[in-house]
Order: structure tokens, then C-alpha cells, then sequence
């Protein structure tokens, strides 16, 4: 049977799409495929021609030959071409076979999407039948707070709306509602996050600094009071350590005057 240049082109495109062969068994096989003669059937290269046409060594050569042979992709027959060279004979029965099963999967995936009512995504197309309008919550509103209005009825409804888009739907609200439903809870202040850390960071420095002193550290608790505490504070805010400095300064001087006054 005479083979066309359709077959030939079939072949190498099983080659290219097949999954179970190798870089280096895919260029031996089209090389092959390339090599072969449609009017006379002579497919003779040499392994030493193969192994200088794709850039390989001649024992790579044979190996993926073997692996060919083993997928009855190819047929060897030893010494049966010229100057007693090995030849090859394309299984193209194997080809046809290799094409048949890469059609049906083709086919297999377009039916499987064509009789969805739903796009492959994980969101719907369009509203099931029945189903009635709603609101969409504000892109931006937070968890604690979803948006329970009525939806608006008759001309009144229609001052000033504002478009809500969440997940690609479009919701008109009054004004009002959209206003109320956009509103924020109020969070710490950056200032007061500093203010806090600066507190701690100098409590932190001063349980570090005596803790191998426990009575000194418990006095120095005891005589921290409320405006101490808050100057202390404002001192680390400016300068890191400076908290520290400070109490420890109040105290000395605390204890100086008290040593002084012979209590």
C-alpha cells in the first residue's frame, strides 16, 4: 500500500503529541519518519547519520530506537538495507491508532463543556429561572456589617442612586443608605499604636535592667505613679531609652531627698 504525505504528516504529529516518549526519542523518530522513501519504502540511515542529523551520541541513538521498536511505533529489520544497513518501516497502522485516540479525547472535552448550563468557573452565568432581585453587599464594606435595605419602590426611590458593583452585578441604592452602608468603624490611631509601644518598651527595658534586683524593681514599681508614667512615655517617643533614663532618674532623685530628709 502506498503511503501519502498526509500519513507521513499524521506521523509526525503523533510524535510531537505523544506523551510517553522522550526529547530524545521524539527527534530519532522524526528523523526517521523523514528518512523514509513513499515510492520505493527504503528507510535505511545509518546510526552514525542519525547521531550527527539530531546532535546525539550513537549509543543514545540506539537506545531510543529500542524504545521505539517497544511502542511498535517502528519495525527493525537488521542488515535488511542498503549496504547491509539496519532498516526501519513505520508501524502506521500504530500512527493511525495513536491519531484515533487523541481525536476522542478532543471530542470528549468539547462535550463535556457544551452540555453545561454554567460556565466551567465556579460563579453562575446568569440568575437560575425564578429567581427573584436582591442586593449585593459594597465591595468594600466590612464583615461585621452587610447592608439590609428594602429595595426601592416607585419614583421617590430614585433620588440620587449610587451603583454598588460586587462580582460583576450592578445594585442602585439611595444615597442615604449607601452612605450608611459605606460608614467605617473608627480604629486606633497610629499615634496611639506608637504611644502604646513606647510604654511597653520602657517597661519592658526596666524589668530587663534589675532583673537580678527584685526588691529594687518592686520599689521602683511602687513609685511610678500616673504623670511619671505618661512623661516616661513621651520621653521614649522622642528618643528610645530615654524612658527608661527617666524613671530611673525620678527615682534616684526620690530617694536622694528622702535620704536626705533622714527618713
Amino acid at each position: 500500500m502506498s503511503v501519502t504525505p498526509l500519513e507521513t504528516l499524521l506521523a509526525h504529529k503523533v510524535i510531537n503529541l505523544a506523551t510517553e516518549l522522550s526529547g530524545a526519542e521524539k527527534r530519532v523518530a522524526g528523523a526517521l519518519i523523514d528518512h523514509f522513501n513513499r515510492r520505493t519504502g527504503q528507510c535505511d540511515p545509518s546510526l552514525n547519520t542519525l547521531a550527527d542529523l539530531i546532535g546525539m551520541s550513537r549509543r543514545t541513538v540506539m537506545r531510543a530506537v529500542a524504545r521505539l521498536e517497544r511502542l511498535s511505533l517502528f519495525r527493525k529489520v537488521r542488515h535488511g538495507g542498503k549496504f547491509h544497513r539496519n532498516s526501519y518501516e513505520p508501524i502506521w497502522s500504530s500512527f493511525r491508532e495513536a491519531e484515533d485516540r487523541w481525536n476522542a479525547r478532543r471530542k470528549f472535552r468539547q462535550q463535556k463543556f457544551a452540555s453545561l448550563d454554567v460556565s466551567p468557573s465556579t460563579e453562575q452565568t446568569r440568575h437560575p429561572e425564578g429567581d427573584g432581585y436582591g442586593y449585593q453587599t459594597y465591595s468594600s464594606n466590612p464583615l461585621y456589617k452587610t447592608l439590609a435595605a428594602k429595595r426601592p419602590e416607585g419614583s421617590a426611590a430614585r433620588a440620587a442612586p449610587v451603583t454598588s458593583r460586587s462580582k460583576g452585578l450592578a445594585t442602585k441604592l439611595p444615597r442615604k443608605e449607601f452612605e450608611a452602608s459605606n460608614s467605617r468603624v473608627p480604629t486606633t490611631s497610629s499615634a496611639n499604636v506608637a504611644r502604646i509601644a513606647a510604654e511597653r518598651r520602657w517597661s519592658d527595658n526596666l524589668r530587663c535592667e534589675l532583673s537580678t534586683k527584685v526588691a529594687v524593681y518592686g520599689a521602683i514599681v511602687d513609685f511610678i505613679d500616673e504623670p511619671l508614667r505618661i512623661a516616661a512615655t513621651e520621653a521614649e517617643l522622642n528618643c528610645r531609652g530615654a524612658g527608661l533614663r527617666l524613671v530611673l532618674q525620678r527615682y534616684r532623685d526620690s530617694a536622694a531627698k528622702m535620704g536626705d530628709r533622714g527618713e
